[in-house]
C-alpha cells in the first residue's frame, strides 16, 4: 500500500440481477424466512421496552423522560480519536439533545452542563436545544471520555452515557442484547 497508495476496491452495482440476493429466497425479505426458521417473528413488530411511561409508571414518576443513548458524533469511531485535536476543537464536548420546551421546564438553557440521571447513575453533558427531538425525550452521546484529564481513567466517570445503562436482564430475546435505548431518566 506504501508503494500503490490508495487501492479502490471494485464494486459491482445491481450485483441481484445475476442470482438474486442472499437470502433463503433469493428476493428481498421484509418477511424473514431466517427469523422464522429460528422461531422468532419473521414480521417487524412493536414491544413496549422493559422500563417505559408505560411498563413501569412508578419509575417514571421520579424519572419522566426517556433516554437515548446512541448519539453518535460522525468524525469520531465510537469512543476513540477523543485525544486527536483536530477532532476535538470540531466537537470539543459531549452534548445531549433536549426539546427547548423540556429544558425550560427544568431551567436549562442552551449550552448549559445539564446532569442526566437514571436509576444506575448520573453523568453530565452539554445541552444542545431542538425542536427536532421529542419533548419527552433526551439523546445523549455515547462514548466519552477526556483524555486531557488524565491516566488512568482520562475523565471516563462524567460523561460517559455507559454509566447510565445496566447490561442485566431482560435481554432481547432475538439479538440478545441489554437494553440500551428508551431509558427512563431525569435531567437537571
Amino acid at each position: 500500500l506504501k508503494q500503490q497508495g490508495f487501492y479502490k476496491v471494485p464494486f459491482k452495482y445491481r450485483k441481484y440481477e445475476n442470482g438474486g440476493f442472499k437470502t433463503p429466497t433469493g428476493k428481498i425479505e421484509l418477511y424473514s424466512t431466517r427469523f422464522e426458521q429460528m422461531g422468532y417473528s419473521p414480521l417487524p413488530y412493536y414491544e413496549e421496552p422493559p422500563e417505559s411511561p408505560i411498563s413501569t409508571p412508578a419509575i417514571a414518576a421520579d424519572y419522566p423522560l426517556v433516554l437515548n443513548t446512541g448519539g453518535r458524533i460522525s468524525h469520531f469511531f465510537n469512543s476513540e480519536h477523543r485525544q486527536i485535536e483536530k477532532l476535538r476543537k470540531a466537537h470539543r464536548d459531549p452534548v445531549a439533545e433536549i426539546h427547548p420546551d423540556t429544558a425550560a421546564r427544568f431551567g436549562i438553557s442552551k449550552g448549559d452542563w445539564m446532569w442526566i440521571e437514571t436509576r444506575r447513575g448520573r453523568i453530565r453533558q452539554k445541552a444542545k436545544l431542538t425542536t427536532g427531538i421529542d419533548p419527552r425525550v433526551v439523546s445523549a452521546q455515547h462514548a466519552w471520555w477526556f483524555p486531557e484529564k488524565g491516566a488512568p481513567e482520562y475523565g471516563v466517570w462524567d460523561s460517559n452515557v455507559n454509566l447510565l445503562t445496566d447490561n442485566t436482564p431482560p435481554y432481547d430475546p432475538a439479538m440478545g442484547t441489554y437494553q440500551l435505548r428508551a431509558l427512563l431518566c431525569r435531567v437537571s
